[in-house]
């Protein structure tokens, strides 16, 4: 019986720390001319011992194509032993040194193309995986949409669970070296779509600096229903005080 209550509680555990959906995180920076580094921000609290599995392969018509990175060690992960707070700002430091400013890293480092490529972020394993958020950048075609299938290592598909218009894929366009530098502080629904506007991000082919990179964020949290209710009462009961006075 102990035996059994504690699978179910690992069991547990682990399900509670693989609870991500689409644009719980989102990539703000990327640097394919410098060191391969880039960096993404948690815009909801992130479990302790979660495993976000990063990865440039492209996505080919309906599977994370196997070459390119996957087959060389691949994906790249991060974990960490505590809650990540919503609003922190995590950096790969590259290829080369292959390390996280906060948790530990696991896989083989990304090595991006200035021809075109991608970073999806995902749980799960690459034959069934769960998207959290992907990028696209440094090439004008980047995006390729179904039912075409894309054909190269630097052009990639929408993986289902992710969308455009949703803000949880974004194309930065045809540029080499990119960062948001948009507002930082909102709801985790209005940080998602100010990140997905192109027009927030310093866009060029040459390699910029970490240090020019937002560093952390403040995600709002979204009033409870409930308190919209009292609030709204609130407001009826001082209307009505008001109404009282100037009647009297």
């Amino acid at each position: 019986m102990k035996k059994t209550l504690l699978a179910l509680s690992l069991a547990a555990v682990a399900a509670q720390a693989s609870a991500l959906t689409a644009g719980d995180i989102a990539v703000i920076a990327v640097n394919s001319d410098g060191d391969d580094n880039f960096a993404w921000v948690a815009l909801t609290d992130i479990a302790a011992g979660t495993v976000i599995n990063f990865t440039d392969s492209s996505y080919q018509g309906t599977a994370i194509r196997s070459t390119e990175h996957l087959d060389a060690g691949g994906p790249l992960t991060w974990s960490y032993g505590s809650t990540l707070a919503a609003g922190t700002v995590i950096t790969y430091s590259g290829a080369v040194t292959n390390t996280w400013s906060l948790g530990a890293a696991g896989g083989t480092g990304l090595s991006l193309s200035t021809s075109g490529d991608q970073i999806f972020a995902f749980e799960g394993s690459a034959s069934s995986p769960s998207f959290v958020y992907g990028l696209q950048f440094a090439n004008a075609a980047g995006i390729v949409d179904a039912p075409t299938v894309s054909n190269s290592t630097n052009t990639t598909n929408v993986p289902g669970g992710l969308s455009v218009a949703g803000g949880t894929m974004l194309n930065v366009g045809n540029y080499d070296d990119s960062f948001y530098q948009g507002v930082t502080t909102g709801t985790q629904a209005q940080l998602l779509a100010a990140i997905a506007d192109v027009n927030n991000w310093y866009r060029s082919d040459s390699a910029n600096e970490p240090t020019q990179w937002a560093s952390s964020f403040t995600v709002a949290a979204v009033p409870e229903p409930e308190t919209y209710g009292m609030l709204l009462s609130g407001l009826a009961l001082l209307a009505g005080v008001a109404r009282r006075r100037n009647k009297a």
